[in-house]
């Protein structure tokens, strides 16, 4: 049997937490932009007429808001992740670290 080692963290890079928060966001993002593009999708074909022309420009919002929205998401979970990670550590250190259990 493997022998437990306690170690105690004292801090991590506010990046390391900016980038989880923001991956996280963007997969977020994604999301919200498929269904969205769909809902447009749905509205424009059954406001025109034509129903080539109503799905064309639903599927044209759509794929601007697939590409642009999760980039958005990202850049604001990443600030919001950088700010998390600086709070973090500030308590982490005021408080004396975090004791996690480790095999050696």
């Amino acid at each position: 049997m493997p022998k437990q080692v306690e170690r105690n963290i004292v801090g991590i890079k506010p990046s390391t937490v900016a980038l989880f928060q923001a991956t996280f966001a963007a997969a977020t993002g994604l999301s919200i932009a498929v269904l969205r593009g769909l809902d447009d999708t749905v509205h424009f074909t059954s406001e025109t007429n034509n129903v080539l022309a109503g799905m064309s420009f639903g599927v044209g919002n759509g794929m601007a808001l697939i590409l642009t929205l999760p980039l958005i998401y990202f850049a604001l979970g990443w600030i919001v992740g950088y700010l998390n990670g600086f709070v973090l550590n500030a308590v982490m250190r005021t408080s004396g670290g975090v004791v996690v259990m480790t095999e050696k």
